[in-house]
């Protein structure tokens, strides 16, 4: 157990680190011109807006119109820049996420030196809540790290009243949270079906409720729109596109490995289904696949949506590499650090594999599956030798 000194003593280094990983990228930033760019979904959250600061309303698509909490949150700040008053709404976002994601590793016991690497992902890779949301700064997606590192901590912790708060904001925030708190119900009331299931279970259950309310009862406020898409159907649009074009699972690969290089795979080598007796693992585990589904059938920038489950993914990496051996861990983190994409120091969007030739595509999976290959040798090797010295 860490006594206080040395926990503030670590939130001083980390969060330093942090806001100076901050300053320098937003020194060194080129924002996208969204000009060239008529997809973006910048455009639709400027609809939303412009709706609260001016009460202009235009049609907003399917799932912009559901995710009004952060451009209403811009609205309110004076003077009418727009990028400004999102950096602002965000660079909020980004510091309660960092302090979430901090306790919630320390709730984990993952070693501070782990927790370092953690943080430097988060804070450095090119897709990660710092870089990518300054160059694409007209977005939601600051918040998401939050709002699910919170949720996880008052899960593991048993503080299941924060739902009543946290979950009808962060589903006017953003939808797929629905998921994760359907998620976080199904795991409570399997783990605690012998016992007291119900002393959790009705605050998970009535908080959902309560946020549907809430979320459909502000929605209802807003001007009517045309397109009356679902989350599901748009699930099963992209996942039938995936069946009939089975490079999107090569793209799906190549996209897991520039999120988060090598890391994860240690726990796929690590997995033993003994090991889903433990709440904590088995919860972390089911998250993690949560997203590796949502990064083939939530939407096409496959990176940037599996980089958003980063809460499970890489707080299940970390928890593994602490289990390993320095001979597995180092080779695991040199083989990944090739996905940060350190320099240059902007986005350069031909970066992602997520529209990119096939032939761009298929180099990084070549890349990902040939260190993947290296790193299940050197842990086999290492197990081999550790079995030989037992007998």
């Amino acid at each position: 157990m860490l006594d206080q000194k040395t926990v503030h003593q670590q939130n001083l280094y980390l969060y330093s680190g942090a806001l100076l990983a901050y300053a320098f990228y937003y020194i060194s930033r080129i924002p996208m011109d969204y000009g060239s760019c008529p997809l973006c979904d910048a455009h639709q959250y400027t609809l939303v807006y412009r709706f609260f600061e001016e009460g202009f309303f235009s049609q907003i698509k399917f799932p912009y119109y559901n995710r009004p909490l952060v451009p209403w949150l811009a609205s309110l700040i004076p003077d009418t820049a727009i990028r400004t008053h999102f950096d602002i709404i965000n660079f909020g976002f980004f510091l309660i996420s960092i302090v979430a994601i901090r306790q919630l590793w320390l709730e984990l016991k993952i070693n501070f030196l782990f927790q370092v690497l953690g943080f430097a992902w988060l804070c450095i890779h090119w897709t990660g809540i710092i870089r990518y949301n300054l160059h694409d700064n007209i977005t939601v997606d600051v918040p998401v790290y939050f709002f699910q590192a919170f949720a996880l901590l008052a899960f593991f912790q048993n503080k299941l009243k924060w739902l009543y708060l946290i979950t009808p904001l962060a589903l006017l925030q953003k939808e797929s949270f629905l998921a994760m708190h359907v998620v976080l119900i199904g795991l409570h009331f399997f783990d605690k079906r012998k016992t007291e299931a119900w002393k959790g279970g009705k605050h998970l259950l009535l908080s959902l409720v309560f946020a549907i309310v809430i979320q459909k009862g502000i929605l209802s406020l807003l001007p009517e729109y045309e397109d009356q898409r679902s989350s599901i159907g748009a699930l099963l649009y992209h996942g039938r596109w995936a069946l009939e074009d089975p490079t999107r699972f090569a793209r799906w690969f190549a996209a897991f490995g520039l999120a988060y290089g090598v890391l994860p795979f240690i726990a796929l080598f690590l997995f033993r289904l003994k090991r889903l007796f433990d709440f904590r693992y088995q919860t972390l585990v089911t998250l993690s696949l949560m997203y590796c589904f949502f990064g083939i059938l939530a939407g096409e920038d496959q990176i940037r949506i599996l980089f958003l489950g980063f809460p499970f993914i890489m707080s299940i990496s970390l928890l593994e590499l602490q289990r390993c051996p320095r001979s597995i861990s180092i080779p695991a983190i040199v083989l990944s650090l090739v996905s940060l994409r350190l320099y240059p120091f902007y986005i350069v969007t031909a970066w992602a594999t997520d529209f990119a030739p096939l032939a761009y595509v298929w180099k990084w999976f070549a890349y990902f599956v040939f260190s993947t290959l290296i790193l299940f040798g050197i842990y086999l090797f290492q197990k081999r030798k550790i079995k030989g010295k037992g007998t």
